[in-house]
């Protein structure tokens, strides 16, 4: 990684994930689609151009080293291409928190307890609680309302079973 890096605006919450699990400023994993993303839309500077400055809702983004492309000179993301990255980002995080939240609700405890454990787990503060606990149902409800079921049945489907084979 170059020591080269762009701010990306992010959400609070997700600012919170980045940084946990990438670190600050935020090196995506190597062969991973953001890298992909941050190498196909790097660009050189145009002219003019004043680099943005940190603010609160912007978190720094790690250039990955090219041979083709010097982090020294490449080093500018379009508006549209740090669009393109957040967008990569937020199904990243979206397939993390449904993946996890999927396991912990079978559990038995509440969908808002799990989503509390889950926001621990990750580096997130448990005041976007709520915020994640809605992301999580209408993902899931959007689901439901087309029939199709993605929440893990496995203990549900074994117990329907167990009357036809005793």
């Amino acid at each position: 990684m170059s020591k080269f890096v762009f701010y990306l605006k992010t959400k609070p919450f997700l600012m919170q994930w980045l940084t946990y699990h990438y670190g600050n400023p935020v090196v995506f994993p190597a062969r991973s689609a953001e890298n992909a993303c941050i190498r196909h839309f790097i660009g050189l500077n145009p002219k003019e151009y004043v680099p943005q400055k940190p603010g609160d809702d912007y978190v720094a983004v790690a250039i990955p080293e090219q041979k083709r492309k010097k982090a020294i000179c490449w080093n500018y993301m379009s508006k549209s291409a740090c669009e393109a990255l957040m967008e990569i980002v937020e199904d990243t995080f979206k397939m993390q928190l449904w993946s996890d939240l999927n396991e912990m609700t079978r559990c038995g405890c509440t969908l808002l307890n799990s989503v509390r454990a889950w926001c621990e787990n990750n580096g997130i503060s448990t005041e976007y609680d709520y915020t994640l606990k809605m992301r999580y149902q209408r993902m899931r409800d959007s689901y439901l309302e087309s029939g199709v079921d993605l929440r893990r049945q496995t203990k549900v489907i074994a117990k329907k079973n167990q009357r036809f084979f005793r």
